[in-house]
């Protein structure tokens, strides 16, 4: 059988800093891609690059949670990960969290681009002369799609319990993953899927 390499503690020292290496590269680009928005867009596109903007920030909450806050390691078969960063190790929270700031950031960053597809086909209207948006419409109908977004992330953030038989179902489950509950440096967090809604147990 193929042995499962997300389980090799070799992996979980090398996911960091890969995670690491990629948040601080997609920062770097992030950086530059705002500034050249903020200085070098002519007045006639700066409408518009208040949405670029948008979307550029929401992109770099993605990677500030995935390089630098969470680094959540997914596992298999456990439905869980290894949360080995500020959030975890520095505050003292579990998993959870991280994962559902990653349901927000990941929400943000497709209500950013739908926001930008929306500027454009309200502009596209105003310039062929079909149809006016006004500024009430489009301001409704943006709320409207940051709320059907972020719904699905608030009802994950609330299905969260601490069970305390967390090691138990380890042990009974997932036997070869015993050592992240024996092991003090690894945060773990597991999801029992076969509970409704489904818990935190670790």
């Amino acid at each position: 059988p193929i042995p499962n390499v997300s389980l090799h503690p070799l992996w979980h020292t090398a996911m960091p800093a890969y995670q690491h290496a990629v948040g601080v590269l997609t920062h770097s680009f992030s950086a530059l891609a705002l500034y050249l928005m903020i200085t070098k867009t002519p007045k006639a596109g700066r409408p518009f690059a208040r949405y670029l903007i948008v979307l550029q920030i929401s992109i770099t909450l993605v990677d500030l949670n995935f390089g630098f806050l969470a680094s959540p390691i997914g596992l298999y078969p456990i439905p869980g990960g290894l949360c080995n960063e500020v959030l975890c190790t520095v505050l003292g929270f579990s998993g959870h969290p991280g994962i559902t700031l990653m349901f927000f950031t990941v929400a943000f960053v497709a209500v950013s681009v739908i926001y930008c597809f929306h500027f454009k086909f309200i502009t596209i209207l105003g310039m062929t002369k079909h149809r006016t948006v006004s500024v009430s419409d489009s301001t409704i109908a943006q709320r409207i799609i940051f709320i059907i977004y972020t719904i699905p992330c608030f009802i994950h953030m609330g299905l969260y319990r601490n069970l305390e038989g967390g090691p138990a179902f380890i042990r009974e489950n997932y036997v070869s993953l015993c050592y992240l509950i024996e092991n003090t440096n690894y945060r773990a967090f597991v999801y029992d899927l076969t509970m409704y809604p489904e818990y935190t147990i670790l």
